[in-house]
Parts: C-alpha cells; structure tokens; sequence
C-alpha cells in the first residue's frame, strides 16, 4: 500500500497566512497530508503539548521563515517557531526551510512589524539557513513549486527511516490523538477531518504526474504564461522605427506600418497564451520540430517557460546544401520539440477535453 506521509508546517502565523495556505496546497498536490497548528491558543502549556504530540506524529518538518521572529515562550524565552523547530531536531525528523527574501518581505510585511534586525532572529535564520535544505523565494508560485520540487527529494532520501501513514494505520492514530484533546477548538477538529478528507480524494493520482508537476498545475500555468502588453507595444514600435528609412516614401512607410501592426496583432490574437501556442504548433513540436528561425518576444516569454517546465528542449540544427557548381551553403536554425513528458500533457489535455 503506498504511504502518505505528514508535513508539519511551522511558522509566525498572522503575517504568514497566504503563504502557509500555499504550502498547504502544494503538500496536498504532491499527494502527502499537511499539518500545521496555527489556531492553537500561544502560551496555553496544553496546547504546546498537543503541537508537540502533532511534531512526533509528523514525517517531514517544514519551516516558513518571514520577517517576524514571532512571540516568545516565556518557559524557554524563544519563538514558538524556534521553539517547533528545535522539537522536530530533538525527534530527529527530517527538515527543510523555504525563507522569504528580502525583497518579498519588504513588499508584503509593514516596516514597523519587521523583526529583522532582532538578534534573536537572525542567530535563528543562521542557524536554519546552515543546517539543511533551504530554498530562497520571491513569490508564492516559487514557494509552492520549491515544496512540489522538495518534498519527494526528501521522502527519497531519507525513505528507510520514514514511518508514513496508510488509512487504517492514519485513522487509528487520528482517533486515539482526537480523544486526548478535548481543548481543541471544533474549528480545528473539522479542519483536520477536512485535510484527512482531501488527502484520501487525491490517492492514486500518481499518473496525473508529468514529471515533478501536476497536470492541473502545468496547464494553468501554460494558460497564464503571455507577453506583457508593454512589451508586445515596446517590441512593435521597435519594428515600426526600423522600417523608417531616410528617404523611404510616406506611403510605403505607411503601408509597411499597417502590415507589421496587422501581423503582429494576429498573430497575439492567434496566439493569447502558451497554452494556444503549443495547440496551434502541436504537429512541428510532437513530430520533425518546431523551427525557430529569429527569437522574438514569444521565443523569450513561451520557449523559455516550456523548457522550465521540462515540457520542451530546443537545440540547434546544421545543414549544408551542396549545388551543382560545387558551392555549398551552411544553414543553421533552432528546433524546439516536445520532450516525453511534453507529449504525455498533450495527450491528458486531449483526454480532458474529449470528456468535457
């Protein structure tokens, strides 16, 4: 029976909540049971021996490292958050961090409520930073594509010593922890029964997997990915003045102007996002190869996101073309085609798309 296996999240929670959320649904996407304690009540003894019950029930520890150090422990005198962090190391479960940087910070948390430069916070982001696997992020998409990448690493990686849960196993546990804390709110109880809830809908959805990626997660993300209309107007003005030669006749000029805004405003209408891209190109990117001769702005924005996502590879092709008179002509150009894993969405999405 394959095994699920419980990730704790551990950070401050009032500045943290989009963030913790997205962590959430990165777990639930790589198929694993997230579990976090936010709703307990800070300082309650009671209440941070049910944390710590949760800490040695999970598999996997993950830290959200913000701006803030967080309410201190007065037993301890440190952050609750050191303190969960310091618990997962004495129990020896595996842990990885994802730290905010400072830009992602600075746009999203006040400057008042910042904690930075309290001593205590940056000996802890040192000592986190130093002591495992760590990813630095800017956004909530890298932080949720970090867990989806990190996670079956470490489940990897440390698989001998991963106890997991399978449903009966899980269900046992569950209800003996339920029964020996009454204090929880009912909030947190449905909240939990929820997660059980969800965790169990998406067993078995290992081939909804194209590579480290969730098919659902690749085709919104190919729906999203566009160019910018600044730069779509930055990039056709620049074609405009080039065409503007000294000496060239209004009405050519004019002429050549209306046929580059016509080609290239059809071609955006054609082509609204990376999704309608590998549509409209499927044939060359399944078959011989898409051929890219010059690499404009869809070269720059579509081609470099279908190779991130490990959907695509480019690569140069040479060709010498031998006439008659002996001369020979080298021609060189760019191929982009479709990897395994960018032929096997394809096929999903037509299997989507036939059962709508």
């Amino acid at each position: 029976m394959v095994k699920k296996y419980q990730v704790f999240i551990s950070s401050t929670y009032e500045d943290l909540i989009q963030e913790r959320q997205r962590a959430i649904t990165a777990i639930l996407n790589a198929e694993q049971i997230p579990a976090g304690m936010e709703a307990f009540k800070t300082g309650d003894a009671s209440q941070k021996e049910v944390i710590s019950k949760w800490i040695q029930q999970s598999d996997i520890y993950l830290l959200i490292l913000g701006g803030r150090y967080g309410s201190k422990d007065e037993q301890d005198g440190i952050s609750y958050t050191e303190w969960e962090y310091l618990k997962a190391e004495k129990l020896n479960i595996p842990r990885f961090a994802i730290v905010l940087k400072d830009e992602y910070i600075n746009r999203t948390l006040e400057a008042s409520h910042s904690e930075q430069a309290l001593p205590e916070y940056q000996q802890f982001k040192e000592k986190v930073t130093k002591n495992h696997l760590v990813s630095f992020v800017d956004s909530l998409d890298q932080l949720e594509l970090e867990i989806m990448k990190n996670l079956p690493v470490i489940i990897k990686d440390h698989a001998a010593s991963l106890e997991g849960w399978v449903p009966g196993h899980y269900q046992r546990d569950y209800e003996n922890l339920r029964d020996k804390q009454n204090d929880v709110s009912d909030e947190i109880r449905q909240s939990n029964q929820d997660i059980l809830k969800m965790a169990k809908q998406i067993s078995g959805l290992k081939d909804d997997y194209i590579g480290q990626y969730h098919f659902s997660y690749i085709k919104k993300k190919l729906e999203e990915t566009i160019v910018p209309q600044d730069e779509f107007n930055k990039d056709l003005q620049s074609a405009i003045d080039n065409i503007k030669l000294p000496g060239m006749p209004k009405e050519e000029v004019e002429r050549e102007i209306k046929n580059i805004e016509s080609q290239r405003k059809g071609q955006r209408e054609l082509l609204p996002n990376l999704l309608e891209y590998v549509k409209v190109n499927r044939r060359e990117l399944v078959g011989p190869g898409l051929r890219i001769f010059q690499r404009g702005l869809i070269g720059k924005y579509y081609i470099a996101e279908l190779e991130q996502l490990s959907l695509a590879k480019e690569e140069t092709i040479q060709n010498s073309t031998h006439f008659q008179n002996g001369q020979i002509l080298d021609s060189r150009y760019n191929s982009l085609y479709f990897t395994e894993e960018g032929k096997k969405f394809m096929t999903m999405l037509d299997e989507l798309n036939s059962s709508d």
